[in-house]
């Protein structure tokens, strides 16, 4: 029997046909009447993409819609599932699949998993650990599939020679951006042949949450000021891991040895406008801020700022340090330190705006804010890497 997607709503009545059905085979396990072979247990699993639905962020600076801010950054194109018992380490089910339109739409989607029936007998404690958008060609993660112990998974999974500050990742990969989540040491309720992971009274949810972060630089000047142009934009060394466990936190990490140049080429000259300021950041509500940003950006048909990237990283736990280089009128070339505010805050699924202004004298000011993508509700936080 083939598995099915079933959104939240259909969970209770689709757990109660079950049971009937259930109810009606015969006591000794065989068949139900009329010769129909009894159901193989099924092992229930919630999965929750909220991106599409709702964009959830600290309470402190609200909420960014990431539909809104680049096209697909919060799409799911494929999935694949891993259930093992906590005790042993025994594989308990696999699923992989492309059938994800319900994680797009933000509803969530139950994964029926075929289990055995010892299993489904002894119900013991599982972990579940959720891919999204994980692949060789994105990630550049090796073959996981129904053969892979949860030792192997845990290691195996990561994101290595990807999202770096040298392949300077600017668009959503054809395989999407990478997302994950999991769950450990979880209760199995039911009676075969509907099991499920959680509560008798509430299933339990594996949330998915992007495993990378984003990065973006806007620069503008005042109008009448001279040619003011971006000749570079460095991250110093020792902040971006070469490598990210989705899974694990790792126990070395190695950085980025020397700085880094993230500009392709030189902005000859950034836009202008009348008042610089209205484009830095005022405690406003964060949605509220991207879009201004956006709406300055587009605005034709003269742009009023100029916006360089995004650029997908991988997730750090440093606060992140870099230099903007700048020349004014064509004069000798000049610089300004930008800085996160705290370490960790580049942590996976966090956006940043690095804003820079000319005023029309003096140098160049910058301003770096932090925003991030979406949240939803606390669940899974505990397989970030920080």
């Amino acid at each position: 029997m083939k598995n099915r997607t079933l959104t939240y709503p259909l969970w209770l009545l689709t757990c109660m046909l079950v049971l009937m059905l259930a109810a009606c085979s015969s006591s000794d396990g065989g068949e139900l009447g009329g010769g129909t072979e009894r159901q193989s247990a099924k092992l229930a699993i919630y999965v929750y993409a909220p991106e599409q639905a709702s964009a959830h962020t600290r309470a402190d600076e609200g909420e960014v819609d990431p539909v809104n801010n680049t096209a697909n950054e919060g799409i799911i194109k494929s999935l694949k599932l891993w259930i093992y018992e906590t005790e042993t380490g025994n594989k308990v089910g696999y699923f992989n699949t492309e059938d994800v339109e319900a994680l797009n739409e933000g509803q969530g989607a139950t994964y029926q998993i075929p289990v055995s029936d010892e299993f489904a007998a002894n119900k013991p404690e599982v972990d579940v650990y959720v891919m999204a958008n994980v692949t060789e060609s994105n990630c550049g993660v090796g073959t996981l599939n129904e053969n892979t112990s949860r030792a192997d998974l845990i290691e195996g999974a990561k994101i290595s020679g990807h999202f770096g500050l040298g392949d300077r990742v600017k668009s959503v990969p054809a395989d999407g951006l990478p997302f994950a989540g999991k769950l450990t040491t979880q209760s199995v309720v039911g009676d075969a042949p509907a099991l499920r992971v959680g509560t008798e009274a509430e299933p339990s949810t594996v949330e998915l949450t992007r495993a990378v972060s984003k990065l973006r630089f806007v620069f503008s000047k005042a109008t009448g000021s001279p040619e003011v142009r971006i000749t570079g934009i460095k991250i110093d060394a020792e902040m971006i891991p070469n490598e990210e466990y989705l899974f694990k936190a790792p126990e070395t990490v190695i950085y980025n040895a020397s700085e880094s140049e993230l500009l392709s080429s030189a902005i000859a000259d950034v836009a202008e406008t009348a008042d610089p300021l209205v484009y830095s950041y005022d405690s406003q509500d964060a949605q509220d801020y991207e879009d201004l940003i956006n709406g300055a950006a587009s605005k034709q048909p003269d742009p009023e700022v100029t916006v360089y990237g995004p650029i997908y990283l991988r997730e750090s736990d440093k606060k992140l340090t870099g230099t903007i280089t700048y020349s004014l009128d064509g004069g000798s070339e000049q610089s300004q330190p930008f800085e996160m505010n705290l370490a960790g805050d580049f942590k996976r699924n966090h956006t940043w705006i690095v804003y820079a202004y000319y005023a029309g004298s003096g140098d160049l000011k910058v301003q770096t804010i932090y925003v991030k993508n979406w949240k939803g509700r606390e669940v899974n936080r505990d397989f970030y890497n920080w």
